[in-house]
């Protein structure tokens, strides 16, 4: 996965935003981004789909032992995938103001 330099364009890699701040490697240009934000926002929407699908499944079912096992299977997969999609989404890059 890899994310766009706002200033010239240049791929930048993943494990390169988690640092505070980082250069882009082809144009020097300082930036910041917001990848500590996105992740607790991404574990929030993780959190908030698996309650969700608990929940609805035991509506559907009318157990809870049912609801808790089938959560933590698709619950899981499928608030894990969303997490990653919405971390993807959120992430900005921006050029560093002095």
């Amino acid at each position: 996965m890899s994310y766009r330099c706002p200033v010239c364009r240049a791929s930048i890699a993943n494990w390169l935003i988690n640092k505070e701040p980082f250069e882009c490697p082809d144009c020097k240009t300082i930036l910041i981004s917001n990848s500590k934000k996105a992740l607790r926002q991404s574990l929030i929407v993780a959190l908030v789909v698996w309650i969700m699908v608990l929940i609805g499944v035991q509506h559907y079912s009318g157990s809870w032992v049912y609801a808790v096992v089938v959560s933590i299977e698709a619950g899981g997969i499928l608030a894990a995938i969303l997490a990653v999609f919405y971390y993807r989404l959120a992430v900005q890059l921006k050029k560093q103001i002095n």
